[in-house]
C-alpha cells in the first residue's frame, strides 16, 4: 500500500469514528432528555436542532434547485459524502424532471447504535431524530423531501424523495 492509500484508510477510520460518536453523542443526549422531559419532548428538542443544521447545510443545493437541475443535486449529494462515499455508500436510485431519489447503503450512525445494544424501536426514533439534518437541508434548497425507507427503520437502505414544489 502507497503512502496515499494510506492517508486515505486513516482519514477514512477518522470519518467514520467521528459519525459514530456523533452518533453516541445523540443517544447520550436522548437519554438525557428523555429522562427529564418524556420520549416526545426530548424528540422534539432535538429534532429543532438538528433541524436548524440542516437548514445552513442546504446552501449548497440551492443554485441547482433555482436551475431545477435535480441531476445536479444529486451530484451534489453523491460528491459530497464523506470520506468519498465510503460511510453512506450513496447514489442516485432514480432521476427525472420532477423527482429525484437518492439512496444511502449503508450508515455509520445506525452501526454505532446497534453496536451500543439499542434495540430497534430506539434505532428508529433516533434515525427519525438525526435525519431532522436532511430534513432541514433539503428544505432549504427549496426541495420537498419524503424518506420512503430508512436503514434505521429496518430497511437495508434509505430512500430520499425530493421534488421540487409545485407551489410555495
Amino acid at each position: 500500500m502507497d503512502t496515499f492509500d494510506g492517508e486515505l484508510e486513516q482519514s477514512q477510520a477518522e470519518t467514520r469514528a467521528a459519525f459514530e460518536n456523533r452518533a453516541l453523542m445523540y443517544s447520550a443526549i436522548w437519554d438525557e432528555l428523555s429522562d427529564e422531559l418524556g420520549e416526545e419532548k426530548a424528540a422534539e428538542l432535538m429534532k429543532r436542532a438538528i433541524h436548524r443544521r440542516g437548514l445552513e447545510v442546504g446552501r449548497k443545493y440551492r443554485a441547482a434547485v433555482a436551475d431545477q437541475d435535480l441531476e445536479a443535486v444529486g451530484e451534489i449529494f453523491v460528491g459530497g459524502s464523506p470520506a468519498d462515499g465510503a460511510l453512506f455508500t450513496p447514489g442516485i436510485e432514480e432521476s427525472g424532471d420532477e423527482v429525484i431519489v437518492l439512496r444511502m447503503e449503508s450508515c455509520p450512525l445506525v452501526d454505532a447504535w446497534v453496536a451500543e445494544g439499542r434495540r430497534p424501536d430506539e434505532i428508529d426514533r433516533l434515525c427519525e431524530i438525526a435525519a431532522a439534518v436532511d430534513e432541514g437541508t433539503f428544505e432549504a434548497a427549496g426541495l420537498d423531501l419524503v424518506f420512503l425507507e430508512r436503514i434505521g427503520a429496518g430497511s437495508c437502505r434509505c430512500l430520499l424523495e425530493l421534488r421540487v414544489p409545485e407551489e410555495r
